[in-house]
């Protein structure tokens, strides 16, 4: 038995197929979803998320969002979804630099302290990957 998965941001569904397990980045931790797994609704945080199928994994670089698991299915709806090996690495630093200065810099609560929290979340995400 294996699980139906949809990883899908607003603009496509960057993923849809079989897999034997998911691991997923939750807000109160990284958690694995096998065929049989009990229902389960979480948020997500950006993180990597690890599709294995056939003894192959393939990795995504996933923002918020949320995460709907089943005895049978998998339904990830994030804001921002790419493959993992084509991150740029660089681009993350540099990114994750400016955004610790923008919250260094701005009041807590602002739209701009919010979306540099964001910012920083996705840049460590994509370098952890």
């Amino acid at each position: 038995m294996s699980l139906n998965v949809d990883i899908v941001t607003p603009e496509k569904v960057v993923y849809s197929g079989r897999a034997d397990e998911v691991r997923v980045p939750g807000v109160n931790g990284e958690f694995g979803v096998l065929p049989d797994h009990a229902l389960l609704l979480s948020l997500v945080k950006a993180g990597v998320v690890t599709v294995m199928n056939a003894g192959k994994s393939t990795r995504y670089v996933v923002g918020r969002g949320f995460a709907e698991a089943g005895p049978d299915r998998v339904v990830l709806l994030t804001d921002s979804c790419e493959s993992a090996d084509g991150v740029d690495k660089a681009a993350a630093r540099e990114l994750l630099t400016h955004a610790e200065a923008v919250i260094v810099d701005t009041a807590p609560g602002t739209d701009a302290r919010l979306t540099a929290e964001r910012d920083a979340e996705l840049a460590r995400a994509r370098l952890e990957a």
